[in-house]
């Protein structure tokens, strides 16, 4: 059976999303865990692991961009893509990320009270879920 140029760069950008999530999740993910190792060895294999993620993510983002700027070129491929049903499941996911972002800042509020945090594991932490939570709610509403 044969798809569509739509079906098939609509499944290009979910798989192309997909992967972004998936470098994000190693790279800015192995960034975090810096600040709880003290080994070298383990610290190198840490960097090494979070520089295959760098690379996975800007590959897939360098791709996405790619595809976009193919698809507003078309008007057609344009509306057929960005419809109203996916500028509703983007709200959606940006709505999640928001409210990760609002959740994970009370948890630190409320543990602040009585522990002193770094205000750079904090503002990492909520940057790393923030994003993280809108690529995967992303994905769960747009799957295929």
């Amino acid at each position: 059976m044969e798809t569509s140029i739509i079906e098939q760069l609509d499944k290009s950008r979910y798989n192309l999303n997909k992967w972004f999530t998936v470098g994000w999740a190693i790279w800015f993910g192995t960034y975090l865990v810096k600040h709880l190792i003290d080994s070298k060895l383990i610290f190198g294999v840490i960097i090494l692991a979070g520089m295959f993620g760098w690379v996975l993510a800007m590959i897939n983002f360098i791709k996405l961009l790619r595809l976009s700027k193919i698809v507003n070129a078309d008007s057609k491929l344009k509306e057929a893509l960005n419809d109203e049903l996916h500028q509703l499941y983007s709200y959606k996911s940006i709505r999640w990320g928001f409210m990760a972002v609002i959740a994970i800042n009370s948890i630190f509020f409320s543990v602040t009270m009585f522990y002193q945090v770094s205000a750079s594991i904090v503002c990492e932490t909520t940057l790393y879920l923030g994003i993280l939570t809108f690529s995967v709610a992303g994905l769960i509403y747009n799957r295929n």
